[in-house]
């Protein structure tokens, strides 16, 4: 069975606070006999938890980088880093310096995912055109099926419509991720430079977010994703800031080097930061919001239809975008201000080192495999008339209860504990208040 989720609990550590129950956007978390329960289907990886959690007991699951270059021995290793890692060091490294140093931990090649966010972008853009051109001859109703597009860069968002906002499924985009697209650059570019065969690649993602280590694991419109193992940013921070300090910075490569690493245009580069997705589509009528809460007031207006005019929306989980990961290290604002300088060095970058960018036209976008299917954790019951008589029963037993919204019996509200007991996952005698109310009565 696999894995549904990257986001785990340390038992020992969890006191039954209900901090991570009452402050989950999907309901998952439950406190039962003291401690946290994750319900796996409604997990959506958004790392909220990890956050706000005050005992540290909750923790993203990834590989050890030392573990997992072992068991490639005998492979071509490859290491694709978010662009979001460059944004991570004060010192004055630039992309390449960090990409030296990835290279340093073991890897035989490194390429930039902001390859992978040239490609997804500017196919993006190609299919809003067409779509644009294709809403010419449809209805309001029909316009309101497919606009505005809603960008699938970010895999929480995805998972969050999957189960909350099906009907907004038909306006995202279908494109494959940046992750994939730029490991699919990555081997198609060594199978041809080395004559060698794909299962003799081994790829490495370093991580800024638990949620893309989820989408390599439970892949959601593939049925299985071209990457091997996935590290944390924070698990390879120290080493790597380590092997920063002691390097020479030159404006020339080795030839080992030049063979070695392959970065993007800037295009791809910026879509690390929110705003950065939308200024590459190129179009005044888009929208960007970041941050779980403010994700799910838009897609709320969208599913309403109070959304008008906008062509597109970039929605990340994370505030900031992905220098905001819960596994990036630095201050996301001052990693925005990095991350520009990043952006700005490309023109320097370009004229010292041609031969190591990608440009987004060599980039092949692919579409998704299979069609993303519907989440029924929110479901009461598949069948109709069976959901209509629980949803009666709850709000009988919704009547009953303090309406406080207290947390004291471990779901998040009220009405999530009336949906426990009907679910049979909770006793009406777990409502402290209830109870004390009753035997003053």
């Amino acid at each position: 069975m696999k894995k549904l989720h990257s986001v785990s609990l340390i038992g020992d550590l969890c006191v039954g606070c209900t901090t991570c129950s009452k402050g989950c956007p999907t309901q998952a978390i439950r406190v039962r006999g003291g401690k946290a329960t994750i319900y796996d289907i409604r997990c959506i990886d958004c790392a909220q938890c990890i956050r706000i959690c005050p005992y540290h007991a909750k923790i993203a699951v990834t590989d050890t980088l030392e573990e997992r270059l072992t068991a490639a021995s005998g492979k071509v290793k490859v290491a694709i880093v978010s662009p979001a890692i460059f944004s991570q060091f004060e010192n004055s490294a630039s992309r390449i310096d960090v990409m030296k140093c990835v290279r340093q931990m073991g890897f035989d090649y490194v390429f930039d995912e902001s390859i992978g966010y040239s490609g997804y972008v500017s196919a993006a853009r190609q299919m809003l055109v067409e779509k644009q051109a294709a809403a010419e001859s449809m209805t309001e109703d029909e316009k309101s099926e497919i606009f505005p597009m809603i960008s699938t860069t970010c895999p929480v968002v995805v998972r969050l419509i999957q189960m909350k906002y099906r009907a907004l499924i038909s306006h995202l985009v279908t494109l494959d991720s940046p992750l994939e697209l730029t490991a699919q650059y990555a081997i198609d570019y060594l199978c041809q430079k080395l004559q060698i065969k794909k299962s003799l690649i081994y790829i490495c993602y370093i991580s800024p977010c638990p949620a893309r280590v989820t989408s390599v694991i439970n892949p959601l419109w593939k049925k299985k994703s071209l990457i091997s193992t996935c590290v944390g940013t924070h698990d390879v921070y120290p080493q790597l800031r380590s092997l920063l300090n002691k390097i020479e910075h030159h404006d020339s490569l080795t030839h080992e080097e030049e063979r070695a690493i392959r970065i993007s245009e800037p295009e791809g580069l910026q879509c690390a930061a929110i705003g950065g997705e939308s200024t590459g589509m190129k179009i005044d009528n888009y929208l960007s919001v970041d941050g779980i809460e403010n994700v799910i007031d838009i897609l709320e207006e969208i599913d309403r239809d109070n959304i008008k005019k906008i062509a597109y929306v970039e929605a990340a989980c994370c505030f900031g975008g992905c220098i905001g990961g819960p596994l990036t290290v630095m201050n996301r604002f001052a990693a925005v201000a990095k991350l520009r300088e990043h952006v700005h060095d490309y023109f320097l970058e370009k004229q010292l080192f041609p031969q190591l960018i990608v440009r987004e036209e060599d980039i092949i976008p692919q579409v998704w495999e299979l069609p993303l299917p519907e989440n029924h954790a929110m479901r009461l019951s598949e069948n109709i008339g069976e959901a209509m008589t629980k949803y009666e029963q709850i709000d009988k037993i919704l009547a009953t209860l303090p309406q406080l919204d207290c947390g004291a019996c471990g779901a998040p509200s009220c009405a999530a504990m009336a949906e426990d007991i009907v679910q049979g996952r909770a006793s009406i005698n777990n409502c402290i208040i209830r109870q004390k109310r009753m035997k003053k009565e």
